[in-house]
């Protein structure tokens, strides 16, 4: 995968923080004979995923406080990526 010099991916954010899984974007690569590109990674990839995936809260202390006032705000019990500001251009962008 290679992305634009302009666009900056934290890997430890998505996978250690997030808990994202390898598959998500890579694929079943544990059964791939070859390897191949599996998502597109793409901008509106990243935006399409920001926007429907809910926040894992899961042993993750470094979101519990935040999503609990952001919550309250939003009138929700889940949030989005998005809702939590991942969607603001600096967050990807230099």
């Amino acid at each position: 995968h290679n992305l634009p010099d302009f666009v900056y991916f934290n890997h430890s954010q998505h996978v250690t923080v997030a808990g994202v899984a390898c598959q998500t974007c890579h694929g079943e690569i544990q059964t791939m004979e070859v390897v191949e590109q599996f998502a597109p990674l793409t901008m509106g990839w990243c935006i399409n995923c920001h926007r429907e995936t809910n926040v894992n809260l899961e042993g993750n202390e470094y979101y519990a406080k935040i999503h609990e006032e952001l919550s309250k705000k939003y009138g929700v019990e889940k949030l989005t990526i998005a809702e939590m500001g991942g969607l603001e251009c600096g967050k990807c962008h230099y």
